[in-house]
Formats: structure tokens, sequence, C-alpha cells
């Protein structure tokens, strides 16, 4: 069952958000940005990008700054996180793949293994968020929020966003988990170059952010990714990620 809810943004907070930092990837690959994560422990950003025959890792310093050659993965990434006390990274692969770990060496990549092969994602392809909270992996796709317990072939009912009642053109198979109470789901309008806040409860659009940033990317599928409180969207032109905060 869908739980259906109204989102009426224009009675909700705006708070405008500027550029803060840019990770700069001095290449441009083809693909679409799939997830960044900070390690704090090691002062750096992990970024993922996949499809169009790339599947790569790259790592930056806090400044932004690219380290090291990219990392080529041996899977086409989807959501990216760190656990394991900044150890290793897992991702949920994007296509069939299931879940994989990447087992960091003094902070850079050494290996990656299948730890479990399954697929729970409703459009096979895109990026999800790793809702560490909840252990889920979140999904959007069609207007709803698609959360599932990784290693188990169930999920719980999908979340229904009520978006229909004002102008916008969404962000296709692009969904962030912020951690921010009653605003942890992220969209982000490309209509309106814009962030919207959801509660992961009441389903209920909590908080706008406008991006002041009109030269900055406006992607339309994927490139939307979100950590150490920062907002970022990806260039597929440049190859570089650009922060909001």
């Amino acid at each position: 069952m869908l739980l259906s809810i109204n989102c009426e943004l224009e009675a909700q907070p705006v708070r405008q958000i500027k550029p803060a930092t840019e990770l700069i990837s001095g290449r441009a690959p083809g693909g679409m940005g799939v997830s960044v994560v900070w390690n704090p422990g090691m002062k750096r950003y992990y970024a993922a990008v996949s499809g169009n025959g790339e599947r790569w890792l790259f790592m930056y310093d806090e400044k932004g700054k690219a380290l090291k050659s990219p990392y080529l993965l041996p899977f086409d990434p989807g959501s990216l996180w760190l656990e394991g006390a900044g150890k290793i990274l897992k991702s949920y692969a994007s296509g069939m793949e299931g879940l994989y770990v990447i087992h960091l060496r003094e902070g850079l990549p050494a290996y990656a293994e299948n730890v479990f092969y399954a697929l729970h994602n409703p459009v096979a392809i895109g990026n999800g968020a790793w809702a560490g909270r909840k252990k889920e992996m979140w999904y959007y796709h069609d207007k709803a929020i698609f959360r599932y317990k990784i290693r188990h072939a169930h999920h719980r009912p999908p979340l229904h966003l009520d978006i229909d009642d004002f102008d916008n053109e969404l962000n296709s198979m692009g969904v962030v988990y912020t951690g921010i109470r009653n605003a942890e789901i992220g969209l982000y309008d490309r209509g309106q170059h814009r962030i919207l806040l959801y509660n992961s409860r009441s389903g209920r659009c909590t908080k706008i952010l406008q991006i002041l940033d009109d030269n900055g990317p406006k992607p339309l599928c994927g490139d939307f990714a979100y950590t150490n409180g920062i907002f970022w969207l990806y260039s597929r032109e440049t190859g570089n990620w650009h922060g909001y905060r």
C-alpha cells in the first residue's frame, strides 16, 4: 500500500545554500555521478561514477584536490557508504550484482569483493541512498521512496510523495539520505534548481533549499549526493562535483 501525502511547498520554510567546495577530477568521464562519501578519519572524499562504460572510484583531499589515480571498480557502483571505522566502503551495485565491499588500506582502495548477490532496486539502474540509521537502501522512483533491507527479499511499503500540485522537474532516479531530523529525504528539483527535504515518517515536505548558483550543474538523472553536511551536484561535462551548503 502506498502512503499518499500532500506536500504544500509554498508553506515550507526556504533557505538559501551557496557553493561551498568542489571535487575536481581533472578528467571528464561520460558516466553518471553516483555518490560522494566523506571519511572523517582520513580527511578525504570518495566519489563513484557509473555508466557509459565508466565505473570509477575517485579520491579527493578535504580541499577537493584529486588524490592518486582513480580506482577501476569491478562492478557498476550504485550507492556508496563507509563502514568498519573507515576501513571499508560498501556499494550496492546499480545492476543485479548486489552488495560489494571495497577494502581500504591507508584510506586507498585495495580490492573489492561481492558479498551478497541480489537485486533490490525498482528501476535496476540509478543511484539509491544508504539510510544508515535504518540500515536500509532507499530509492526514488515514480514519485515514491522504495525502502529495502539488505540481505532480505522483502521490502517495507513504499512511501508515496504527492508532487503533482506544484510545477517542477524532479531529478529522476536520484535521492539522498541526510540523517537530518524531520528532513531525512532529499530530492533535487531541476526545474527550480532547489532541493526538497521530506520527513521520512510522515512523507511531508519540511524544508526547501534554494541553490544560489545559476552556472552550476542542473542534473536531470542521478548526479546528486549528500555527505559531510554538503549537497553535491555532478557535472558530466567536467567530471567535477559541486558542493553546496
